[in-house]
């Protein structure tokens, strides 16, 4: 009996042992992280014949050969996803055309990606289709032909044109420092809106040819203010494009010294439910653009509507 006891608890420890090998084995992970160790100030993104250039200028990214101020948001995935690249496991080689097919790394579907630091190039990345489930993708990296399973979906981070990469934000004012807004219409209306002083001292003012004058309600103009804060664009037109359409207005709003204007035309009216449309040109640009009717709103305000 004491012997068959023994003989058990062996046989439990035996297989206890083998469950612990079985977990470690089964938990080890494959994955590596290729990380750089300089900061790059220049990438490249090849994609379908084109080349679109990523650069530094002093703190700022720019984009293009024109360059256009970047969008960071945007700009810093693609930087991050190219400084810090997680694999997950080699699953094949692409050293012949029928692998390259497999993984869509020919050169017609592959988005390659080169980060430099000064002239010395840190790291090449080719960039293939994404895994079935969207959340990963089949890349090389570093001149290799080996192929990786990667974590993320960086066809999706890379495979961006010049468009999502730019910004489209035309200016930003701190908006407590907005002083006045004056609008100038092409039937020759004009009125400004001022305030001065802080707080409970604040006064505000509106005065104009054509209009209808009287109290300000304050509320009401200090959430007009608002929302001349920041203005953004809803595209860009082509570089040497002029404003088209039919001219309603100029802006002109003074924040902390500074004054920026912008001239409004509409290139479309609003018909059958579907919201009129608009361009625009600023001072803080010298590029046309698109603005959304959302946005074009509150350069149309009436006047009155700030009264009490």
């Amino acid at each position: 009996m004491q012997k068959r006891k023994i003989f058990l608890l062996s046989a439990c420890a035996l297989l206890l042992l083998i469950c612990i090998l079985q977990a470690v084995l089964l938990n080890k992970s494959s994955v590596k992280t290729f990380t750089l160790k300089e900061e790059p100030d220049r990438l490249t993104i090849e994609n379908g014949g084109n080349t679109i250039l990523l650069a530094k200028s002093g703190d700022e990214w720019v984009v293009g050969d024109s360059k256009y101020p970047a969008n960071s948001a945007n700009v810093d995935s693609v930087v991050n996803a190219v400084k810090s690249v997680k694999v997950l496991d080699r699953v094949g080689s692409a050293s012949s055309e029928a692998s390259k097919i497999r993984y869509d790394l020919t050169d017609s579907k592959k988005v390659t990606v080169t980060a430099f630091a000064g002239d010395k190039e840190l790291r090449k990345i080719t960039v293939g289709k994404a895994s079935s489930t969207g959340s990963q993708g089949y890349i090389m990296i570093d001149g290799s032909n080996d192929v990786y399973l990667a974590s993320g979906n960086l066809n999706s981070i890379f495979g961006k044109s010049i468009s999502d990469l730019r910004s489209n934000s035309v200016w930003t004012l701190e908006k407590n420092m907005i002083g006045s807004v004056s609008i100038k219409k092409a039937d020759g209306t004009e009125w400004k809106v001022s305030r001065e002083g802080q707080a409970e001292n604040m006064t505000w003012k509106i005065d104009g040819h054509g209009i209808v004058t009287g109290e300000v309600d304050g509320q009401k103009a200090e959430s007009w203010f608002g929302e001349f804060a920041t203005l953004t664009a809803s595209s860009w037109e082509e570089d040497s494009a002029s404003p088209a359409g039919t001219y309603l207005l100029t802006c002109e709003v003074e924040a902390g010294g500074k004054t920026v204007a912008l001239d409004l035309f509409q290139t479309k009216e609003e018909k059958d439910d579907q919201p009129a449309e608009y361009s625009a040109s600023s001072t803080e640009t010298p590029y046309t653009f698109d603005l959304a009717s959302y946005s074009a709103r509150k350069f149309l305000k009436n006047p009155e509507e700030l009264l009490k």
